[in-house]
């Protein structure tokens, strides 16, 4: 459908407050299913090491009664280590922009904390 000649409509207009929703997306989110369930520890040095193992395969390892026992091969653990490693993040937020209205959020460092503790 054409608009009519000399239609002055909102596209022309100046001075349309935007329409802009006060809340703020995460549209991009980590998920870390496998190191949110690790057990977290307290590292005592920079250098902190584990050890890992494997089970054996499963196997027909059923025994009549008197038979002789034989000793499995077994191996040692793997003895694993990483260095730890200092996350900064410095932020600076003028008390002149503390002062303004916001959208999404009371704060500017409010949301830059919240975010980083997340």
């Amino acid at each position: 459908m054409a608009q009519p000649s000399n239609t002055f409509d909102s596209y022309d207009a100046n001075g349309i407050r935007e329409s802009l929703a006060d809340v703020i997306y995460n549209i991009s989110p980590e998920e870390t299913p496998f190191l949110s369930k690790c057990k977290k520890t307290k590292a005592s040095n920079t250098y902190v090491e584990w050890q890992t193992d494997s089970l054996r395969s499963s196997a027909d390892n059923k025994h009549i009664e008197g038979d002789v026992t034989v000793g499995e091969a077994r191996t040692a653990t793997t003895r694993l280590g990483n260095y730890t490693q200092i996350f900064k993040n410095a932020v600076v937020v003028p008390d002149t922009d503390e002062g303004l209205n916001k959208a999404g959020r009371g704060k500017e460092i409010a949301l830059t904390w919240g975010a980083l503790a997340a």
